[in-house]
């Protein structure tokens, strides 16, 4: 999980219903959150306009959004989200995103990040856990 404090990204996980796992410093900072109240927030909290929220979900072919999001006072501002979806042990599907503003430089970022689904599973000789990807 990317969640040191020195990058310049904001990121942020959610599960599949919606619920926020985690972001780093810069996520909070951008959206006005303290660390310790993510979880009990949902990211359609964020979203200027619902229904992106399922765009969001449902899209299988696309890595990278352009959305309209906002801020704890209401503020809103364009952004790119660009995701990766995963598996987690449990067997739960979680979107890891990283956000900018619209505008707003981004360092080593690129929006063309492919679309990938990573896989935890447990080797059958050893019982290890493993990660397996698969890009679209």
């Amino acid at each position: 999980m990317m969640t040191e404090n020195s990058i310049e990204l904001a990121y942020f996980e959610v599960n599949q219903h919606g619920r926020l796992l985690s972001g780093n410093r810069r996520f909070c900072r951008m959206f006005g959150f303290e660390p310790s109240e993510l979880q009990w927030h949902y990211v359609t909290d964020l979203y200027r306009h619902a229904s992106d929220w399922n765009a969001f979900r449902n899209d299988t072919v696309n890595a990278s959004f352009n959305m309209r999001m906002r801020n704890r006072r209401g503020r809103s501002f364009d952004c790119c989200i660009t995701r990766e979806i995963i598996q987690n042990a449990d067997g739960e599907i979680v979107f890891r995103n990283t956000v900018h503003k619209v505008g707003e430089a981004r360092g080593t970022h690129t929006s063309t990040t492919p679309l990938s689904m990573v896989f935890l599973t447990k080797c059958a000789d050893c019982g290890a856990q493993i990660r397996v990807t698969s890009v679209a």
